[in-house]
């Protein structure tokens, strides 16, 4: 009884300091986003969304963006879905949303919003959303438009920021799904990610499940569980970024065949289940019945392009472009 009472005020401590460390970094610590959202998640059980700071009329109440309820996302605590995203794939973002929805997915999902315009369209879609919070980027805004991959600053600006925003959750415990926003989700992904592991993503060059010598795994959609290893990886990946400006999935790739600055568990993901965008079509040629967990448009280039193999595939639910659906918004305000 008395173990028992102390665990009680122990609790009843801890979740005041919580609430006084959110109202504390409310008022005085505006670029604190994912920390105050990751926060506001553990102390309340979400019931509380970060795009309204409006509480929950009822925890039955049905998102607009993710069709789930408070009592969905609480049958997976401990548990973010991470994207980023700018006008310039806001339509890409919203198919994938939209794909996650039709499976029947609950999870708490953070979207960060790299431009203005992205930013005040996702937070009126969210509004009241118990599944989704949209915070603004508290590293820099960056261009609405379509960004190059290769030679390009800006890209490697937003791909390059990634890596804090893991830091920030996984130094609070928090398990992280990142997905790039070109994704089509036509099962439940997470099942696949049980086990004993640091880190687990895609080696599109190794037999899986081999880990090999010329593994090169995609940073693009990547599990990391906040143990030791991983947050002594991300911390080094993030250094490394800085003294030298590379794409990061390159970085990744080196500092983890280098096991710098220890070696990573890695668990693979079956490309068969979770392919990038040329063998998920190769394999549906072969056959119509195909199907995989999540697909991952890679190495189809560029936002227009990825869209018509969406579309000939059936694979787009948006009937707008970006530029179109911010203006519908607009129009209907």
């Amino acid at each position: 009884m008395a173990i028992t009472r102390s665990l009680q005020v122990l609790f009843v401590l801890q979740t005041v300091v919580l609430f006084a460390l959110i109202m504390y970094w409310s008022r005085k610590c505006d670029p604190c986003v994912i920390h105050k959202t990751a926060m506001i998640n553990q102390a309340t059980g979400n019931v509380y969304s970060k795009a309204t700071n409006v509480p929950f009329a009822r925890a039955d109440e049905r998102g607009r963006l993710s069709n789930c309820t408070l009592h969905d996302i609480l049958q997976r605590p401990g548990v973010v879905m991470l994207t980023t995203t700018n006008l310039g794939f806001l339509d890409m973002t919203m198919n994938m949303l939209a794909s996650v929805r039709r499976v029947g997915i609950c999870v708490n999902t953070t979207i960060i919003a790299e431009d203005e315009k992205v930013y005040q369209y996702l937070h009126k879609k969210a509004q009241g959303d118990p599944a989704v919070h949209v915070v603004e980027t508290n590293s820099g805004l960056m261009p609405s438009s379509e960004l190059r991959r290769y030679k390009n600053r800006s890209y490697l600006d937003l791909t390059n920021k990634r890596q804090g925003y893991y830091f920030s959750l996984l130094e609070l415990g928090f398990e992280i799904l990142f997905t790039d926003s070109d994704t089509f989700w036509f099962r439940d992904p997470f099942p696949f990610f049980q086990g004993d592991f640091d880190m687990s993503m895609l080696d599109p060059r190794s037999p899986y499940p081999i880990r090999t010598s010329k593994s090169h795994f995609c940073s693009g959609f990547i599990y990391m569980k906040p143990t030791n290893v991983t947050l002594l990886f991300v911390k080094e990946w993030i250094q490394s970024l800085k003294k030298k400006r590379i794409m990061d999935q390159i970085m990744m790739n080196m500092l983890l065949q280098d096991d710098k600055p220890v070696h990573v568990n890695i668990k693979p993901l079956d490309i068969k289940l979770f392919p990038t965008g040329p063998p998920f079509y190769d394999f549906l040629a072969k056959n119509a019945s195909y199907s995989a967990v999540v697909m991952h448009a890679a190495s189809i280039h560029g936002h227009d392009e990825k869209v018509r193999k969406f579309k000939s595939s059936n694979m787009w639910l948006v009937n707008a472009s970006s530029d179109e659906l911010v203006a519908r918004e607009q129009y209907n305000n």
